[in-house]
């Protein structure tokens, strides 16, 4: 309890977590629509659920909108959620180096592991909810606590 308050008490840590959510709701969207346009354009709904093709379009589907969305996310958490002002001389291809291999074990964990799994047994919309709330959990711990950390 005494942690929530030190956080509520905290601008600068509010800041961040608001605009955080704030961006996370951006990517999430800019997955969605990414996802929902090519799994129309390759007619995953004209296949029935759980069959190869299926699972084959979701999953191609979901690696495009992953990559678009995974660089979407790190210009603007590198900007505007935790104002690193890291440059090419001086780590911010470290950054984007660690930001991409936090995105990728969220990808292997959640949205290919967890999100094949789930195709089986529930709807692929209900999956895609499932899937990136759990992915914004993860990734926010991972960019503040390793990728974006700063130094005492």
């Amino acid at each position: 309890m005494e942690k929530i308050k030190g956080l509520l008490q905290d601008k600068e840590k509010m800041r961040e977590l608001i605009v955080y959510v704030l961006f996370g709701v951006l990517t999430t969207v800019v997955n969605w629509v990414i996802y929902t346009l090519l799994t129309t354009i390759l007619g995953m709904t004209g296949y029935p659920e759980g069959s190869a093709s299926y699972v084959l379009i979701g999953n191609a589907a979901n690696a495009v909108a992953w990559i678009i969305s995974v660089l979407f996310a790190f210009f603007t958490n590198k900007r505007y959620v935790f104002k690193s002002e890291k440059t090419r001389e001086n780590g911010a291809w470290k950054e984007f180096g660690l930001f991409v291999s936090a995105r990728v074990l969220s990808y292997l964990l959640f949205d290919l592991g967890l999100y094949t799994l789930c195709l089986f047994f529930l709807p692929h919309q209900v999956d895609k909810i499932l899937m990136n709330v759990l992915v914004v959990i993860f990734n926010y711990l991972a960019s503040k606590l390793v990728v974006f950390r700063k130094k005492a």
